[in-house]
């Protein structure tokens, strides 16, 4: 996949182009439902295929206070639509002058640097100024700008009860209540975070679980709880690892930190960069009456994560996006 960073760098064949805008942050299942339709257009007219995305998200340029946290990092979601076929990405410098065009002025830049032929987009597409264009005004516009205008229906994740609307914003809310198991519904993938593992206070090794305490995360992390996980390490290796996302409340420490007992490996990661993909929630963040306690607790969360062999299997079975850093 061709990767540019302006609209003036691409140069469109002189038959145009089939394209889609949009954050695709995530690149979950609704997501995917909308390239795969820009493909198959692509594919019927003899035409590349051409992604827009944003970095960073414009909400962060216009109201940081409200900004989404990430659910994958620049290059993961550049891998991820690379990994669809695109032929081509164009990742647009989220800026003010951008943000403050006109729907019928965006609409014109785009026409002259990129020649659509065909524009797919999801029914909640917004774009220009106070995001007052939307797949109505792409669709007045078709005609005078020599492009087609396809509207693909909302997908829904039907392995959740209840087949709900796939949503970046969905994927967000399943995690902040610890649904793990929903984000990976919705994604089509299990969660993953990546950071750099760094020093902690070493209580894990004194109790016989030594962790790896990961800095430097960029994503948003699931609800303060423990989860079965599966570690990925520089060498391209997963483990099984119990992760404590939060504080400690047993020791009275209520700084919030990511730490992994990974199942089976002995060594030191430390200055490492290190992914962990999120399988379940085990439990909520408890306050135990001794460390005895705690590590009977802590045993019993290792055994449960052990259940999990099967999906560490199916991982190692998959080509493994690398850790960006």
């Amino acid at each position: 996949m061709e990767v540019l960073h302006s609209l003036t760098e691409y140069l469109p064949p002189a038959g145009g182009v089939a394209l889609t805008i949009g954050n695709f942050d995530g690149v979950h299942l609704g997501h995917r439902k909308l390239i795969q339709r820009v493909l198959h257009i692509a594919e019927q007219r003899g035409l590349p295929s051409v992604v827009i995305t944003f970095d960073p998200h414009p909400v962060a340029v216009l109201a940081p206070e409200r900004a989404p946290a990430r659910l994958v990092n620049l290059p993961e979601k550049l891998h991820l639509l690379g990994e669809l076929q695109v032929t081509a990405c164009i990742v647009l410098r989220t800026e003010r002058r951008l943000l403050a065009l006109e729907p019928e002025e965006f609409l014109n830049v785009l026409v002259r640097h990129c020649r659509p032929r065909a524009v797919v987009e999801g029914l909640d597409f917004n774009f220009g100024r106070a995001r007052r264009g939307s797949v109505q005004t792409l669709s007045e516009f078709a005609d005078k700008l020599c492009y087609t205008v396809e509207v693909v229906e909302t997908a829904r994740c039907e392995e959740i009860p209840g087949a709900p609307s796939v949503h970046s914003s969905a994927v967000r809310a399943a995690l902040r209540e610890g649904r793990v198991d929903m984000a990976r519904a919705m994604l089509g993938r299990p969660y993953r975070v990546t950071g750099v593992v760094g020093s902690g206070a070493g209580r894990g090794a004194r109790l016989g679980f030594p962790t790896a305490n990961l800095h430097q995360i960029e994503h948003m992390l699931p609800q303060e709880a423990v989860y079965a996980a599966a570690a990925q390490l520089a060498d391209g290796s997963l483990y099984l690892a119990a992760v404590n996302v939060g504080p400690q409340p047993t020791f009275a420490d209520m700084q919030a930190r990511v730490e992994a007992h990974l199942l089976d490996w002995h060594g030191v990661l430390n200055g490492q960069p290190m992914a962990l993909y999120f399988l379940q929630r085990l439990r909520a963040q408890t306050r135990f009456g001794s460390t005895a306690e705690l590590c009977t607790q802590i045993a019993q969360d290792v055994a449960a994560t052990r259940t999990h062999a099967d999906v560490l299997n199916e991982l190692r079975s998959k080509p493994l996006m690398p850790l960006f850093r």
